[in-house]
């Protein structure tokens, strides 16, 4: 799953969720500590619509946290005094669950106050990390069967011009400011931005024939004509005059250098970054080492694969057959999905034995929107939206697909899919024991990392006995391990954007198209945030490991799932203290009766 806010915004869409570990129900289901109920539900509505599960309002709103240096500031000094208040509960008198909720709201204005320093630092066009990356969804899941509904589509058609306004306004301060994209990623933001000014008959805002039978017959018309007028009129021209100016004196400033450590400021921008995608406190230098080892280790065990695969040539020569060879590649889009599926198909008759609860929502896989694939490497797993659509489907990328490698397709599927990602996010939808607040929490480190580490259970469930299936699990894990490396290099240690592809050349499997992409995503887009999905499935697995030592026979690695999923996400430093406080009684709880 790949998302991208400001730093000072952690949540987005509604995530990782089942039942409570054992604890006692009036932790879980009963009433919540009042005061860190309110501090809860007050950050929620601070943060507006779209946030922490709220649906309703404007479409789009014409002070989007992070656009605006004045609300930038304000934003963080109105976190400085809700931590203060957060602070002010005394926590022994909380149960598990309130402890939680008030440890996720301290790390929230820790985060916000801290983040205000690095308002010029976040990229507004970046294919990532720009809010123009999501800003259909709101109109793809609007009510249009009442007037009220019309009219709010409208309105927010009328007010993107606003929003393309303060992304240009952005652009200039950081220019007068020496901070300004690499020229490769420029490359990328202006058909990003042209994407969303398309005709009406092809425009992402257009309302399609489907949904405008939800339309009444009289006001059918009039309506449809209303949004190609907006569309025509409104919406393009403002697309049009953002573009001009990135694709013209926004872009004679760029260069070809990268990484964020080369802005005023940057050093400490990045370690804020790190901190916030990871949880932990580490510095970039220590996850360069952990990322060099890693990526030693993996091609140890690819070299093991080898053998087992009865290849006669070296470990080099087997990298190339297996980055080259026509049977590792689609012929279609839709031999790509068919694949996904296929791997979640093997996988279901084993997760009974290894959790105790599935979602009820459907899942599947759906080729990415054309405008995005162009910049975006693979895709990112879209959560259930009922009424809409009561399914989550994996987006993937089906262009260039002599790109493409099926080799690691079940592994992919594993992580997007069933037991990664779906199970994350529609598990917590379902989950009634959880606040709106808790529900639609998003912390990467938590969220990609259990993401790869239901890849690599996915080993242990026996879905990778064949040599090839498990050398595609193999070239996932290097492609993630190489990001510490890298994404370190280029935004602290003074790595070139060439140095760092040159690394990824020699030690992934992944094409020059997905090379050039993801080094631009990790020096100029979304500094750390590449970090988070190996350091976070390393920190799940030291847990469980932990768990296992601890507990001997009385391990249950379905209670340990249902443990880490079942009270939402956090950032990886509180989900060990949270196993801490489980292990230790602290949670109110022995530690035979939790897992």
């Amino acid at each position: 799953m790949k998302t991208s806010m400001p730093a000072r915004v952690v949540a987005l869409a509604a995530l990782v969720g089942l039942v409570a570990l054992g604890l006692p129900p009036t932790s879980i289901g009963g009433q919540e500590h009042g005061g860190v109920a309110q501090l809860a539900e007050e950050l929620r509505a601070r943060s507006g619509p779209g946030f922490w599960g709220d649906t309703d309002g404007p479409l789009v709103r014409d002070r989007l946290p992070g656009l605006s240096e004045a609300a930038a500031r304000e934003h963080a000094q109105w976190s400085a005094d809700f931590l203060r208040r957060v602070n002010a509960i005394k926590t022994d008198t909380l149960g598990h669950n309130d402890w939680i909720t008030w440890s996720l709201l301290r790390w929230e204005g820790e985060m916000g106050a801290a983040g205000g320093e690095f308002y010029w630092h976040e990229p507004p066009i970046s294919p990532y990390s720009s809010p123009l990356r999501t800003v259909t969804t709101g109109f793809a899941a609007a009510p249009l069967s009442n007037a009220e509904g019309r009219l709010r589509y409208l309105d927010g058609l009328h007010q993107l011009p606003v929003l393309l306004a303060q992304i240009e306004t952005k652009l200039r301060g950081q220019v007068i400011r020496g901070i300004v994209l690499p020229a490769g990623q420029v490359d990328a933001a202006v058909p990003l931005i042209r994407s969303f000014g398309a005709p009406p008959e092809r425009s992402s805002f257009i309302i399609a024939e489907r949904r405008l039978d939800a339309v009444p017959a009289e006001a059918r018309d009039a309506f449809a004509s209303a949004v190609r007028r907006a569309i025509t009129e409104v919406v393009n021209p403002a697309v049009e005059h953002l573009a001009t100016y990135v694709d013209g004196p926004y872009r004679d400033r760029a260069s070809n250098d990268v990484g964020v450590g080369r802005y005023p400021g940057g050093d400490r921008y990045y370690r804020f970054m790190v901190r916030h995608h990871t949880g932990l406190e580490l510095t970039p230098q220590q996850i360069h080492e952990i990322g060099l080892n890693e990526v030693g280790r993996l091609e140890r065990e690819l070299e093991t694969v080898r053998r087992q695969a009865g290849f006669a040539g070296s470990l080099a020569e087997f990298r190339t057959f297996l980055k080259t060879d026509p049977r590792f590649f689609p012929t279609s889009p839709a031999q790509m999905g068919d694949a996904l599926m296929a791997a979640a198909k093997k996988i279901e008759p084993a997760i009974g034995a290894w959790f105790i609860e599935r979602p009820k929502a459907p899942y599947g896989a759906r080729r990415l929107a054309p405008a995005l694939e162009p910049v975006m490497t693979y895709g990112y797993y879209q959560r259930p939206t009922p009424p809409q659509d009561p399914g989550g489907y994996y987006l993937f990328n089906g262009s260039k697909l002599e790109d493409r490698s099926l080799l690691n397709a079940a592994a992919l599927s594993y992580h997007e899919l069933v037991p990664g990602h779906h199970f994350q996010i529609a598990l917590t939808q379902e989950n009634t024991r959880l606040s709106a607040f808790r529900k639609n929490a998003l912390y990467t480190a938590f969220v990609e990392g259990w993401g790869e580490y239901a890849s690599d259970l996915a080993g242990e469930m026996g879905m990778y006995a064949d040599p090839y299936d498990r050398a595609g699990r193999l070239s996932m894990d290097l492609f993630l391990s190489t990001r510490l490396v890298v994404d370190t290099g280029m935004n602290a240690l003074g790595w070139s954007r060439e140095r760092a592809m040159d690394y990824m050349r020699a030690h992934t499997f992944e094409s020059e198209t997905q090379i050039r992409t993801e080094s631009l995503r990790y020096s100029a887009d979304m500094p750390g945030q590449a970090l988070a999905y190996k350091m976070g499935s390393r920190t799940i697995r030291a847990l469980r490991e932990r768990m296992r030592a601890q507990l001997g026979v009385r391990f249950d690695v379905r209670r340990f799932h249902q443990a880490i999923l079942g009270h939402g996400s956090m950032p990886l430093g509180l989900l060990e203290q949270h196993v801490e406080r489980v292990l230790s009684g602290t949670a109110g709880v022995r530690a035979r009766d939790a897992w």
